[in-house]
């Protein structure tokens, strides 16, 4: 018959099992009750280097493995001969040596099924090069007592620890753990395998070969610093950032179950059948070639797969990406890798460096041919127009420029275009052309097909590519796309006299002396001199002075001409007018006029010189710097 005090402790324990934290002491242990542990509250249960691990044996549920660290990596001996998973190796030893104490119970007051988990004990023996033990110790199942990080102050959950040691018999820790440990070691020690067919570091990397029912495709570097290259089908540049996501995506892909290749009947012995992708490190001739059998049917979210350095082990993977939930990230699945010519080729329009650019042509069926050109490489560009060189639109050239160096092709038609009249490059609509200060020469042509598609090819090459039709609408074709948005070159000194007609009010004629800064104003008939602030003035005719169009329009811009047609505004400049040599020409005068129409609840403000084809617009804000009152208020 039990005594009365067992009894006593067995319902205690029973309390502890489903509320340890309830019953925690003053002192944050159980030592009050049962006496101070060999290992004192707050320690970890061990230390030791971890360099020193060599060898890690596990026991549970009627299963035994052993894992063994060699030259190549963690490998599992047994029960099967296949690489161990080196994360799991890892998060095995650290969990040996951080996990802390947060409380004890003598073992020989707890029934060992009180603390084992539903599916059994697992052992653990980490030992060193001698096979002489580091640690040994028992996992039990998690506690429901919470630990508490020192530094962050959150909550952590703990699990039961039997230390099997010689002096620390006695007690069962509740010890932190924060990556729930047996996770990583139930179901027969099945996640010790590592379920990544590929182990590796993207910088020892040389070479990358992809065999699929599309043709076999190779990249390679000669150096790991070096920009990777399409050799085969076609030496071709690659795309960067899809070639590290494939990288990154092979080392990321994991097999959702690994199998022994003693247990799978793989589906087909035809070599033709299976993909492949292989790597090759520098240092090495050999490749690492992952073989990717058919699905079993073609609605078949899995297939089987096989690596060449584990010949014991059989993956099965995803073919397709599932859905990711709260706890489980999506996995990677073999649909999401870049495995094509075109998915790895660089898609940038053109890898021309604006810097190194001497000329550009814009040639275009539909407009006059615009040149631009520069002396050296830290010039500035100028444009032709209208017969002369002139300072070019930079909102214009910033677009073209980063329109062909940043621009990427929508895809790639043919790489073999040999015949050019099929795609209807043969009669380009609009051709690019750029000099380089090495004399080098790239050319762009552009095309409609009978699709509507625009194509392209770079002159000099037999590849075809897509683009999207907006690119050309980011391309100034227009010679008035390259006029400067200084609307005209008056100094504030060269002006005279301005007359100002505002809608609805009187016309105002302002005299002014630049020497002297004097200002005369007539409003109507009447003087206004004595009114004028002079400070006003001033700001008024340094802006309208140095006007900036918004963008400049086509001649018969319909919206311009009907706004022009009844004015917001009207201004006429007298200023003193040099010829081309330099030379005062006398005294001339400009005719601004500008209107406008709403626009939800703001206005588009249009405007036009007399003498200019080209209307323009303005913004909001330069109207209201252009009509604003020149007189003080009373």
């Amino acid at each position: 018959m039990r005594s009365v005090v067992f009894t006593l402790f067995l319902s205690l324990l029973a309390f502890v099992s489903v509320g340890l934290a309830a019953i925690r002491m003053a002192d944050g242990s159980l030592a009050r009750v049962f006496g101070a542990p060999a290992t004192k509250i707050g320690d970890e249960l061990y230390d030791f280097d971890s360099s020193e691990v060599n060898d890690i044996a596990l026991r549970g549920n009627g299963v035994s493995a052993y894992c063994k660290r060699s030259g190549e990596g963690w490998m599992v001996v047994s029960p099967w001969e296949d690489r161990m998973d080196p994360r799991i190796a890892q998060k095995l030893v650290t969990f040996t040596l951080a996990s802390r104490v947060e409380g004890a119970l003598p073992i020989e007051k707890v029934e060992s099924n009180t603390l084992s988990l539903d599916d059994g004990w697992i052992g653990v023996r980490i030992s060193d090069k001698d096979d002489e033990p580091l640690s040994k110790y028992v996992l039990g199942r998690r506690t429901a007592w919470l630990g508490t990080d020192a530094e962050t102050g959150e909550t952590i959950p703990t699990i039961f620890v039997q230390p099997r040691d010689k002096n620390r018999k006695d007690y069962i820790y509740a010890c932190t753990d924060p990556d729930d440990i047996h996770s990583l070691l139930t179901d027969g020690f099945k996640r010790l395998r590592d379920h990544h067919p590929f182990l590796f570091h993207p910088t020892i990397v040389q070479s990358l070969r992809i065999k699929n029912r599309n043709g076999e495709l190779l990249l390679s570097r000669n150096q790991p610093k070096e920009m990777w290259k399409i050799v085969k089908p076609l030496e071709l540049k690659s795309d960067r950032d899809s070639l590290v996501r494939l990288l990154q995506g092979l080392y990321d892909l994991e097999a959702i179950k690994v199998m022994s290749r003693s247990e799978v009947t793989l589906p087909t012995d035809d070599p033709a059948a299976v993909d492949q992708i292989a790597l090759r490190f520098f240092g090495r001739t050999e490749e690492i070639v992952l073989e990717i059998y058919p699905p079993e049917t073609p609605d078949s979210p899995t297939v089987l797969a096989r690596v060449s350095d584990r010949p014991n082990a059989v993956f099965e993977l995803l073919r397709n990406s599932t859905p990711a939930t709260e706890n489980q990230p999506t996995p990677i699945a073999l649909a999401d890798l870049p495995l094509s010519v075109n998915d790895l080729r660089d898609p940038t329009l053109t890898s021309i460096n604006p810097a190194q650019i001497q000329g550009i042509l814009i040639a275009s069926a539909n407009s006059e041919n615009i040149f631009l050109k520069r002396d050296h490489p830290k010039a500035r560009f100028e444009v032709m127009l209208g017969g002369e060189m002139r300072e070019p639109n930079e909102t214009a050239l910033f677009s073209l420029l980063k329109t062909i160096t940043e621009g990427k092709v929508a895809g790639f038609v043919s790489d073999t275009a040999t015949d050019l009249e099929p795609y209807g490059l043969d009669k380009p609509f609009l051709s690019l052309r750029f000099l380089g200060f090495d004399d080098s020469v790239i050319q762009l042509d552009f095309s409609q097909n009978k699709e509507g598609e625009i194509l392209a090819i770079r002159g000099g090459t037999t590849t075809v590519f897509r683009i999207d039709p907006a690119m050309i609408g980011l391309i100034p074709l227009r010679s008035w796309e390259w006029r400067d948005t200084q609307l005209w070159g008056i100094s504030e000194y060269d002006v005279q006299g301005i007359v100002r007609k505002l809608r609805d009010q009187a016309q105002l004629t302002l005299t002014y002396k630049a020497q002297i800064q004097d200002w005369r104003a007539t409003e109507g008939s009447e003087d206004r001199t004595p009114e004028l602030a002079k400070d006003r003035a001033n700001r008024f005719l340094k802006h309208l002075t140095g006007l900036n169009v918004r963008a400049w329009l086509r001649p018969d811009h319909e919206a311009a001409h009907k706004a022009l047609a009844n004015p917001d505004m009207e201004i006429s400049i007298q200023a003193t007018e040099i010829d081309k040599d330099g030379n005062d020409a006398g005294f001339g005068w400009k005719h601004l006029t500008i209107g406008s129409v709403p626009v939800g609840k703001s206005r588009i403000y249009y405007g036009s010189v007399k003498g200019e084809s080209n209307p323009f617009t303005i913004t909001e804000e330069s109207f209201e710097l252009l009509s604003v009152d020149l007189f003080s208020f009373d």
